[in-house]
């Protein structure tokens, strides 16, 4: 058998196995320990907003206590004849015996003149206002 003569290339590639897989495994490692970190990161993320809502959800169940505890004590109230006689009184007009009701009506022309005053133009009272300064 004759030896096969290889050809002389201008380049030479110097393929050294041990290097090539020292290579890998070193990027492989710094592409799984990238991969950790950023997988921890996402987490501890998702870790602050949820104690974020349960911080929140927490308030909102103490808020909702204490307007429990207020309907509770306002329900209790609704039975007392306190409650009951000022209902009579204020919603429904009652009076006790002895006591007079006196009712204050509110005067029409007042509630008249407000109105024609908002439905005056901005004209009409810069016109009223020289009228009132200068003389006749």
């Amino acid at each position: 058998m004759v030896a096969k003569k290889r050809k002389k290339g201008k380049w030479k590639i110097n393929f050294n196995r041990k290097k090539i897989t020292n290579y890998f495994f070193l990027s492989f490692f710094v592409v799984l320990i990238s991969f950790l970190a950023l997988s921890c990161f996402n987490i501890y993320q998702k870790q602050r907003s949820s104690e974020k809502d349960m911080n929140s959800l927490i308030e909102e169940i103490e808020r909702l206590e204490k307007e429990r505890d207020l309907l509770n004590f306002t329900l209790g109230e609704t039975f007392s004849e306190e409650y009951l006689e000022r209902v009579a009184r204020e919603d429904l007009g009652m009076q006790k015996p002895g006591e007079k009701i006196y009712v204050i009506k509110k005067d029409i022309n007042l509630e008249e003149e407000k109105e024609e005053l908002l439905e005056e133009s901005l004209f009409d009272k810069i016109k009223k206002w020289f009228s009132n300064i200068l003389p006749e």
